[in-house]
């Protein structure tokens, strides 16, 4: 027993000293779990989808963005999958529904059998339908009374087809780096291609007051300059593609942008728009993001 004694020694257990307990470092916050939308196409191919929008200090939110049908197996495995942008031009009227009506009426025609999309081309061909249709609505006098920009992406075999009109952009993220797909539609480009053959300068290209302007948008019935795919652009594991309007890209540099969309789809689009917001920029445009992170297996 341990508490019988012989020879006048005790058998019980020596008393332990007393451990005392340093306080541990606090371990790092678990990142967030991926929210993203997991789609998978008909190759097999696998696509995670994310968006975030916020008003900025606008009183209005005149964007507008939306996803082709993500529940229609037999659509995805014939045409795979449509992502749209619109950024109603907050300087005219209607934007908010010249936005919502162009997105609705890409996403219409992506979703219905009987409508063949190949890619930028037929994009192109249903976006002036649209078009036509927001100017007999909203431009009776032929002027530009209300507008729109607007960003396709449509992922299909593999390969990323586009339509962009206005400034609005699409990036693609690959191996690290960030690239623009689009040009931007704006007066600021048409100013700094005099500059390229002598016909301005840099600088005053960057201090005229129309610099913002846009010279091709939904609600201008000249659609000449829209960069529309031809053939697409093949796809790498893990490229991401990010569609954004510009008060995004207005309110954070690149390397921010870049950075963030190293997280999931998701993840990274609320992380761009929550970085967006924290600048608390006076003049905060409306900010819209979606992103598309493709994985071949």
């Amino acid at each position: 027993m341990f508490n019988s004694r012989k020879n006048g020694v005790s058998d019980a257990p020596e008393a332990q000293p007393e451990r005392r307990f340093s306080p541990t470092t606090p371990l790092r916050p678990m990142p967030p779990a991926d929210q993203s939308l997991s789609i998978r196409l008909g190759d097999g191919s696998v696509l995670r989808m994310g968006n975030a929008q916020h008003q900025g200090r606008r009183p209005y939110q005149e964007d507008s963005c939306g996803y082709s049908n993500l529940s229609d197996a037999a659509l995805i495995a014939q045409k795979g999958v449509l992502a749209v942008l619109a950024d109603g031009m907050g300087g005219l009227a209607n934007g908010k529904e010249v936005s919502t009506a162009t997105v609705r009426g890409m996403i219409d025609f992506f979703n219905s059998y009987s409508a063949v999309c190949r890619g930028g081309s037929d994009l192109l061909r249903r976006a002036a339908q649209v078009n036509e249709e927001i100017c007999r609505t909203y431009c009776p006098t032929g002027k530009v009374e209300a507008g729109s920009t607007l960003v396709c992406a449509q992922i299909m075999h593999g390969r990323l087809h586009w339509l962009c009109i206005g400034d609005s952009r699409m990036y693609l993220r690959r191996g690290g780096m960030l690239y623009q797909i689009n040009e931007d539609h704006d007066y600021l480009n048409q100013l700094l291609t005099d500059a390229i053959r002598d016909k301005g300068t840099v600088e005053d290209a960057f201090n005229d007051p129309k610099k913002d302007v846009l010279v091709r948008c939904i609600g201008n019935r000249d659609l000449s300059l829209a960069d529309a795919s031809t053939a697409g652009l093949e796809l790498q594991d893990g490229d991401k593609i990010l569609l954004c309007s510009d008060g995004v890209y207005n309110a954070l540099p690149l390397q921010a942008i870049n950075a963030l969309m190293e997280n999931p789809p998701q993840n990274a689009a609320q992380s761009i728009a929550d970085a967006v917001v924290a600048q608390n920029i006076q003049s905060q445009d409306n900010l819209t993001i979606v992103m598309i992170q493709y994985n071949n297996n």
